[in-house]
């Protein structure tokens, strides 16, 4: 037990019957999915875990991972684009 305890505080992974009731999804649902590899998982010891971002590619989340990606990218094309972009604005 202690170590599905260890297992579901991983910030970066879920289970089966959480991805299932965040989606609003039977349990069985998910597993035959992930069992053809429509919902990629993995499996530690006896429990499976999907990486969280399966679920924001579902729900249309954006991931903490993808928003700091877009961050960065915005300044970075600001910081070399800047001076352009602001002149295509006063047109």
């Amino acid at each position: 037990m202690l170590h599905n305890v260890n297992v579901m505080q991983h910030q970066d992974f879920i289970t089966i019957p959480d991805f299932a009731n965040r989606i609003g999804m039977s349990r069985s649902q998910i597993f035959r999915r992930v069992q053809k590899g429509l919902i990629e998982a993995q499996k530690i010891g006896h429990v499976y875990l999907i990486p969280i971002e399966e679920l924001h590619k579902i729900t249309g989340e954006t991931s903490d991972r993808d928003r700091d990606l877009i961050i960065k990218g915005v300044k970075r094309t600001l910081r070399d684009y800047g001076s352009v972009i602001r002149d295509l604005g006063d047109e």
